[in-house]
């Protein structure tokens, strides 16, 4: 009898953001940084009324910043809507603010444009948009 094992799928490219943002927060000013990448401290799961996300990365200072990593490929609007508007509340409440990390191009189109189309969309402010 053959045995399978089941391999989670790991967003390679999404991972790659992540680590390049963990990286470069620190020198842009950003302290306490936690990203959701093995090795690293994770950031907390903050619970919505409907479903709990993951931030991909969260600093602490100089104020708390919850970033969002979208990576290249399909997403569903669903799930960006969702993670995007538990994020952005959860940023309001702690006094702090949401952010956005996606490609510099998203199917053609400039990358910020495209995150500024789906937070007026899902009814989101995002506090910065990185291109990368």
């Amino acid at each position: 009898m053959l045995e399978q094992t089941v391999e989670p799928v790991v967003d390679v490219q999404k991972e790659a953001f992540i680590r390049l943002m963990a990286e470069t927060l620190p020198l842009a000013g950003y302290a306490g940084v936690r990203a959701d990448l093995p090795g690293w401290e994770t950031p907390d799961v903050i619970h919505g009324a409907m479903r709990d996300h993951r931030p991909s990365l969260f600093c602490e200072a100089p104020k708390p910043v919850f970033l969002d990593v979208l990576s290249p490929g399909p997403v569903a609007l669903e799930e960006v809507a969702s993670r995007w508007q538990l994020f952005s509340s959860a940023a309001e409440l702690a006094g702090g603010e949401f952010h956005v990390v996606l490609p510099r191009w998203v199917a053609g189109r400039d990358g910020r444009q495209v995150a500024k189309q789906i937070a007026e969309l899902v009814g989101v402010r995002i506090g910065y948009i990185w291109a990368v």
